[in-house]
């Protein structure tokens, strides 16, 4: 394709302002590969102010839809990029397929595996492209770490991993993203399945295919949420608090701590330990080397943040740079956008596909099969569905059917 894709942004929510911030940052520094030519959401008056704002860097403002099927009958897209609540994900995105678009839609993929397998398959009948926006591991301090870790080995074979977040803080849930984010049908679970969903990615691009799990998780907070999406008034029923131990074929064990709904103290920890030494990961735990790092060898040196970033750029060819970091955008919503227009403009396979997506999604359904059924469940029958009980109530209350294959 040489002529710019034409993009849909097809859910114009919270999520959807960083994917205008990284249309922009692509603008800003040159890159004319898309035009962003229709905002769609039900809420006309979202789908308007995201319109404006790309009205201020591309040459022409998109046009309004609050109908996916309107933007399909306007003929106006070659892609979408969907930024929908959960429950949206697998249905939007296999009409928008089915229609011939190109779709890239925001993590955790689908609602569930079953779900998610169904777009797979609906991406493939359709010849089109299905990709997963993911930013953290697209980011640059985070490739900067994944190489230190993975292939100049830092710190040796990495024998644990301490990943701890417990802060005080009840979700608002007289705010909209916070409503359907509280019921299960709708979110598809809590905060193992929506920002937990980049840890599940990172780790496994550290480390590879995960081989067990075991899980705890409790819902502490069950305050009544008024007028929920779709289901009306409802308590809340995701967990707020786990305990999750992961262990990995070839690799290290896991421990994932999390809770929202415990006061008294605040506890927040990332670390990666190695034979060599340890790296401590900064910013929010789930986004691992998001906010940088620091490595503490058993040696006594310390390796900053800066000299892993200048070390690891030097290793990138010019075309390696330009892959990684295209138009010199070193932040993960570029790069992800670019990634996504580059495979429809070229036919290859993004770096983070559907089938990569699915991936991190079954780690992070293989927490709640773990702590639904009280035993260790095994990665790889969450990934092909032997393992699902946890899930089958929200596959049958969406109507999702298995997948052919």
């Amino acid at each position: 394709m040489s002529d710019p894709v034409r993009l849909a942004l097809v859910g114009c929510g919270g999520i959807s302002g960083s994917h205008v911030a990284g249309y922009r940052s692509l603008y800003e520094n040159g890159c004319r590969e898309f035009r962003v030519t229709a905002c769609c959401d039900p809420i006309r008056q979202r789908a308007e102010e995201r319109a404006r704002a790309i009205a201020q860097f591309q040459d022409r403002k998109p046009e309004i839809y609050t109908e996916t099927g309107d933007v399909i009958r306007a003929g106006i897209a070659d892609a979408a990029d969907l930024c929908l609540p959960h429950y949206c994900h697998h249905s939007v995105a296999i009409r928008l397929l089915e229609a011939g678009l190109h779709v890239q839609v925001e993590k955790p993929v689908g609602i569930t595996v079953q779900a998610t397998k169904l777009m797979i398959e609906a991406a493939r009948k359709a010849g089109c492209i299905l990709a997963t926006a993911e930013n953290v591991r697209r980011d640059l301090a985070p490739r900067a770490w994944t190489w230190a870790i993975r292939e100049r080995r830092l710190i040796g074979r990495v024998h644990m991993v301490v990943i701890q977040s417990v802060a005080f803080g009840l979700r608002d849930f007289d705010a909209s993203q916070f409503k359907w984010r509280a019921i299960k049908e709708l979110a598809g679970g809590g905060m193992i399945m929506d920002s937990g969903a980049h840890f599940a990615d990172m780790i496994q691009v550290l480390f590879g295919e995960p081989d067990e799990v075991r899980c705890w998780m409790d819902t502490f907070d069950r305050r009544l949420v008024r007028d929920a999406p779709v289901v009306g008034d409802r308590d809340a029923d995701v967990e707020d608090a786990w305990h999750a131990e992961i262990r990995f074929r070839k690799g290290p064990e896991v421990v994932w701590t999390y809770a929202n709904a415990l006061a008294g103290h605040n506890l927040s920890n990332a670390v990666y330990y190695g034979e060599n030494g340890a790296v401590l990961a900064h910013g929010f735990a789930f986004h691992p080397f998001q906010g940088g790092g620091e490595a503490h060898l058993a040696d006594g040196t310390t390796v900053s943040n800066q000299d892993v970033i200048a070390q690891y750029r030097a290793t990138l060819s010019p075309e390696r740079e330009q892959q990684l970091f295209p138009y010199g955008c070193t932040q993960g919503f570029a790069i992800e956008v670019w990634d996504f227009i580059d495979a429809v403009r070229t036919g290859r396979t993004p770096e983070m596909d559907g089938e990569a997506g699915l991936r991190a999604k079954a780690l992070c359904e293989a927490c709640y099969e773990s702590a639904d059924s009280g035993r260790v469940v095994r990665y790889r029958d969450v990934l092909e569905g032997q393992a699902r009980a946890y899930q089958a109530p929200i596959d049958e209350f969406w109507h999702v059917p298995a997948p052919s294959a």
